[in-house]
């Protein structure tokens, strides 16, 4: 059950399609995982961002985390990392206009609880339908 966070700068937020991004995260992360749970993505506008040494004040950033549950080897984390890496810059590229500074890290969940589970959740509200697209939490 992936843990994709995105922070990112203010001054995307009406550029970055948040929602495409998310669509083709969560299908690369649990293919390229090899997870079979379903992906939990926060996006965040950063208050402020800041680049240390750039030449300009106003450099927009964006870094995804992905916390997976242990048993990854180092290999597949750092292919993903790249991965998403490659998707990320094709999403800021369409939007940003500018440069952006990008950055991923994978890494795996040193303890980890959810409630409810999958199958608490089928308990309680029955077989969930199969996405392929990405459904915002109420």
């Amino acid at each position: 059950m992936p843990q994709i966070t995105v922070d990112y700068s203010p001054r995307l937020s009406d550029t970055l399609d948040r929602r495409a991004l998310a669509t083709e995260l969560h299908a690369l992360v649990v293919e390229g995982a090899g997870s079979r749970g379903t992906c939990k993505t926060f996006f965040r506008a950063a208050t402020e961002t800041y680049v240390v040494g750039s030449e300009h004040d106003d450099v927009p950033v964006v870094h995804v985390e992905v916390a997976l549950l242990p048993g990854r080897s180092e290999r597949t984390m750092t292919r993903l990392s790249q991965r998403i890496l490659a998707l990320l810059l094709e999403h800021v590229g369409a939007c940003s206009g500018a440069d952006v500074v990008c950055s991923v890290e994978v890494r795996p969940l040193a303890a980890y609880s959810l409630y409810p589970t999958r199958r608490e959740w089928s308990a309680r509200t029955g077989p969930r339908p199969e996405h392929r697209g990405c459904t915002p939490a109420a």
